[in-house]
């Protein structure tokens, strides 16, 4: 296994006349399997306290971080620093004070906090109570350009949206995963709602309920701008809760619907809208709390005196969820593969760049950001109010990119949508790696990493995971023990550095997007959308 791993990383040392590429070889050659080991080794231990925004152990790791720019002599850059402060409000949940009542032909019954519902923490006041009808919209869905709208023809104004987390599996997978984004709570406001309601398909949760309780536990979080106040907070939907599946059938109970035959719908990808003849009372109180937080930036100036005003740049996460109910006698979840792996990695791919003899033409710019776990609130604060003067034309994010096993192919998220993938076309082809689409379309990951917030800005993004292909001898199923990783180990005390990473497989991710990057900041043409691409209509300025 060793040699063959060996093998593939000679080939891309030479170029078409068999003479070493001397500029990039320098770049790969200081990738070092250890140095991404020690990094998560500090990041993932529990004097950290699984570092969640607004704690000292959040603090000691901006702080190594900030360090480590120093010591890899990057240029500070965030306002003659390296620290972007964030403001962030936080809110939790009282539990005791909170309430969801169900009324059905003038009955009440009242329901369980945990047990029955979860609802979020209302961050725009402490206390707000909503009563008024519940109408399910299937998935809450309006996509025009794909011919689908769960709205159409049915008024939601003043009532409660209840609908099925994601989108329909007949969407392609970037767009399922966009339309699974907060732009079903955008839509619901569009639409006048009051408050959303949203259950689970069967054989659709992507967690467990007692994991989803044990997160939101720890509290929700939104940055606030100059006057504090939360944005994206969608301060119309009075409340916003969460069915556990064991009790979906509850809601349905008096609408004449058979439950089943609207399971086939949504599977079918079919819209569906109906009112459910029940009404909900709900009412919200949160504890708020004001915290700052920060990112950190830093850059690699370009080595072109044009071409450098223009930024590639890396990001990473460094925020996990702190101190929690005990999972397995461990409360510090330590986020080892999520996200300590990809700072580190970051990190490595800082040093590559600064290992080259003369700089890319385009200017390099590293961003560790904090509030990810929390709905990429770092990433999004700093792509709208960057740091830099200087316009940034791609980014590449890093987020658990999975290195429990030898890298033999890749899946890179956001590369069907730009020019970029003619850069990951190439370097898969220089280290032999087979590219492979998305094996799990509806866990919906192109929204659920830092990339997304600059997509949302109109700049292409790449987000690149292993995929799952083995060697004759390999007697393991990557796609089921990845799998089960996901569900037994993320986002769990137990992601900590007892797992068996691969380190080999941590550098191999290092060594390829660091020479996406470079080809990137050195081809002449700046990163496009393709010609018609969803995401460049969204969000690119296309026509």
């Amino acid at each position: 296994m060793r040699q063959f791993c060996v093998l593939i990383l000679i080939v891309p040392f030479f170029t078409s006349r068999g003479q070493l590429n001397e500029d990039f070889q320098i770049g790969l050659s200081a990738v070092r399997p250890d140095y991404i080991k020690a990094s998560m080794t500090f990041l993932a231990d529990d004097l950290l306290e699984g570092r969640q925004p607004g704690t000292r152990g959040f603090e000691i790791a901006a702080k190594y971080v900030e360090s480590e720019f120093i010591g890899l002599g990057l240029v500070p850059g965030a306002n003659g620093g390296y620290v972007q402060k964030v403001p962030l409000k936080k809110g939790v949940t009282d539990t005791k004070a909170s309430s969801f009542a169900l009324h059905i032909n003038e009955k009440t019954e009242s329901w369980d906090y945990a047990e029955h519902f979860l609802v979020n923490p209302y961050l725009p006041s402490s206390l707000v109570e909503v009563n008024a009808p519940l109408v399910f919209v299937g998935f809450g869905v309006s996509a025009p350009e794909l011919g689908y709208n769960d709205y159409e023809k049915f008024d939601v104004k003043g009532k409660i949206v209840v609908y099925f987390n994601g989108a329909p599996s007949t969407f392609p997978s970037t767009q399922r995963a966009y339309y699974s984004s907060a732009v079903k709570l955008q839509e619901a406001v569009a639409r006048g709602a009051v408050g959303v309601v949203t259950l689970t398909l069967p054989r659709a949760q992507r967690t467990s309920w007692e994991a989803s309780v044990r997160r939101l536990a720890q509290g929700t979080f939104k940055w606030v701008d100059k006057n504090h106040t939360p944005v994206n907070a969608y301060p119309e939907l009075k409340a916003s809760v969460n069915i556990n599946p064991l009790y979906t059938e509850k809601l349905f109970s008096n609408s004449g619907k058979n439950l089943q035959r609207v399971y086939e719908n949504a599977q079918a990808g079919k819209p569906q809208a109906f009112a459910l003849k029940a009404e909900a009372s709900i009412k919200v109180v949160t504890k708020e709390s004001y915290i700052e937080s920060s990112n950190l930036v830093g850059y690699i100036p370009g080595s072109d005196s044009v071409l450098k005003e223009e930024y590639i740049t890396y990001v990473a996460h460094v925020d996990h969820f702190g101190i929690g109910a005990p999972v397995k006698n461990d409360s510090i979840f330590n986020g080892a593969h999520d996200n300590a792996s990809g700072v580190s990695i970051l990190l490595a791919v800082a040093q590559a760049f600064r290992e080259l003899p003369v700089a890319p033409k385009r200017s390099i710019l590293f961003v560790v950001v904090t509030a990810e776990e929390y709905g990429l609130l770092g990433s999004d604060y700093f792509a709208t109010n960057p740091t830099i003067d200087g316009k940034i034309v791609a980014n590449i994010s890093f987020d658990m990119p999975f290195f429990f096993h030898p890298l033999l192919d890749i899946v890179p998220y956001g590369a069907q949508h730009s020019t970029l993938s003619k850069h990951v076309d190439k370097v898969a082809n220089i280290f032999n790696l087979k590219i492979s689409p998305d094996p799990f379309p509806e866990q919906v990951v192109f929204i659920r990493s830092d990339h997304f917030s600059f997509i949302r800005k109109g700049i292409p993004a790449l987000f690149i995971k292993s995929g799952f292909m083995t060697i004759a001898e390999d007697t393991v199923d990557r796609s089921k023990t990845d799998v089960t990783w996901r569900s037994t180990t993320y986002h769990t005390p137990q992601d900590d550095m007892k797992q068996d990473f691969n380190f080999e497989a941590a550098a191999m991710h290092a060594k390829l997007n660091f020479l996406i990057g470079y080809f990137t900041a050195n081809d002449v043409e700046q990163p496009a959308w393709n010609k018609g691409d969803f995401f460049g209509k969204k969000f690119g300025k296309q026509d």
